[in-house]
């Protein structure tokens, strides 16, 4: 009896990490992080100055069942949670209903971990043109500040003090 409680420990356990390991995948939105992808490429740098900011949230995903890690881990969690309660059907729908309602906490976890804080520049360029970035809340920039804007080959475009 105590042996398999441990085991039980052990497992929960497991589907928790995995969880947490496989849902904590956020993209990094940094203006000073680059992917190896855009090592050597050449990019086109613009002169202006920032006239707005403002902190905006950025989510990876925007509908809940794009968060399909979050809704298996959740699933296999609460399913094998559910299986611990009851006998017979009562143990079905305790499956069932944990299941359902893992499958659902894991979406809203995985979700909330592919959220974080960004921050959008509206900046005007030398050129008369407006340009708008979002990126991550550090390096942070103001009001009236000279930047460059870097835009790459492949449209990620960052903020950069001049």
């Amino acid at each position: 009896m105590f042996r398999s409680r441990i085991v039980s420990a052990h497992k929960m356990i497991f589907v928790a990490a995995f969880i947490t390991l496989c849902s904590s995948c956020a993209r990094d939105i940094s203006s000073d992080i680059y992917s190896a992808d855009h090592v050597g490429e050449a990019s086109t740098t613009y002169s202006g100055t920032i006239i707005h900011v403002r902190t905006v949230t950025v989510n990876d995903s925007e509908r809940l069942q794009d968060n399909s890690m979050g809704i298996i881990g959740g699933g296999l969690g609460g399913a094998y949670a559910g299986s611990h309660i009851g006998k017979g059907d009562g143990n079905t729908l305790a499956i069932i209903g944990g299941a359902l309602a893992g499958a659902t906490a894991g979406a809203f976890a995985e979700k909330a971990l592919k959220t974080q804080q960004g921050v959008e520049y509206v900046v005007q360029l030398d050129n008369g043109q407006s340009m708008t970035v979002v990126q991550g809340p550090t390096p942070a920039f103001t009001t009236s500040q000279p930047v460059y804007v870097i835009v790459g080959q492949q449209g990620r475009s960052r903020v950069i003090a001049r």
